[in-house]
C-alpha cells in the first residue's frame, strides 16, 4: 500500500468520520486508522497547517493551490462537496515543513542559551565593570558622549551623555545596579533616581542585571516627571541580540519545494 501523505490522510479521516470535526479529532481519526505516522514533536500543529493550506477561503500565506477542506464558523472542517483532483502527493514538503518546525525550535532555544550565557556574564562583572559595561552598551546603542561618572561625584548617575531625538537632543542619565538575581529593583530605587535626575535630565534609563519590582514599573513614566526606562537582564541581553552589540549572527538558508509552484 502506497504510504498516504498528511492531505491524505486527513481527507479520509473525514469520510470515515462523516460530520464536521476537529483538529483533535481528525487527528483521533488518523491515528486510529494508522493512516499516517507523525514524526513532528508538536504533530497536531503539523496537521493543521497542512489542512488550512489545502482549506477554502484560508488567510494561510502558503495556500496550497488544490482545496479540499471547507472551514465553518465553528472551527470545524469538512470535505469540499464537488469532485477535484486526487491530493497531489506532497511529501517533500509536510518533511520540510517537520524539519522546518524542528529547526524554528532548535533557534528559539539556541537564541536563549545566548541570552543566559550574557546574562551569566553580566553577573561575573564588579560593580565598577558592569557601569563600565553599560556605557560601552548604550555607545553601541546610539547614545552619544556617555561618560561614567567619578564615583560619589552624582549621587545614583553612574553613566551620562545625550540622545539624538529627531532635530532635539536629549541631555540623558542611567543608573547601572548589577544587583543579585533575587535582588529586584524596587518603587523606592526608581523615585530616587528620579530624584537625582530631575530638573538636570530630560530621560533616565535604570538598567539592571536582576528585575524590577511591580510597583517600580508602574511608576517609570510618571506624569510630569522625567521619564525612566527600565532595562531589566532579560531585556538587556535580547536587545544586545537584537542590534548585534557584542553577538555574532550566523545566517543559515533555508530553502523549501512548492510544488504547486513549478
Amino acid at each position: 500500500m502506497t504510504k498516504m501523505t498528511i492531505v491524505e490522510a486527513a481527507t479520509e479521516a473525514l469520510r470515515l468520520l462523516s460530520k464536521p470535526s476537529s483538529i483533535k479529532q481528525i487527528y483521533a481519526k488518523v491515528l486510529e486508522r494508522s493512516l499516517y505516522k507523525f514524526g513532528a514533536k508538536d504533530p497536531l500543529a503539523v496537521l493543521r497547517v497542512q489542512i488550512e493550506r489545502h482549506c477554502e477561503q484560508t488567510s494561510w500565506s502558503s495556500e496550497a493551490k488544490n482545496k479540499f477542506f471547507i472551514k465553518d464558523e465553528r472551527g470545524l472542517y469538512s470535505l469540499v462537496t464537488y469532485k477535484q483532483k486526487d491530493p497531489v502527493p506532497n511529501q517533500i514538503a509536510e518533511s520540510t515543513l517537520d524539519n522546518l518546525s524542528l529547526v524554528k525550535e532548535l533557534a528559539k532555544k539556541l537564541k536563549q542559551t545566548t541570552i543566559n550565557h550574557i546574562i551569566d556574564h553580566l553577573y561575573s562583572l564588579e560593580p565598577e565593570e558592569f557601569e563600565l559595561f553599560c556605557q560601552r552598551f548604550l555607545d553601541r546603542y546610539g547614545f552619544e558622549d556617555m561618560i561614567v561618572t567619578q564615583r560619589g561625584r552624582d549621587g545614583g548617575i553612574d553613566v551620562h551623555g545625550y540622545l539624538e531625538v529627531g532635530i532635539s537632543q536629549l541631555h540623558v542619565a542611567a543608573q547601572c545596579k548589577r544587583y543579585k538575581r533575587t535582588n529586584k529593583v524596587s518603587r523606592p530605587d526608581i523615585s530616587q533616581f528620579r530624584g537625582d535626575i530631575q530638573g538636570e535630565y530630560q530621560q533616565g534609563i535604570f538598567i539592571t542585571t536582576s528585575e524590577f519590582t511591580k510597583e517600580a514599573q508602574d511608576i517609570a513614566f510618571k506624569r510630569g516627571c522625567v521619564p525612566i526606562v527600565l532595562i531589566d537582564g532579560q531585556t538587556l541581553a535580547e536587545i544586545m541580540i537584537d542590534r548585534e552589540i557584542g553577538v555574532t549572527r550566523s545566517n543559515i538558508p533555508i530553502y523549501d519545494f512548492e510544488l504547486d509552484l513549478v
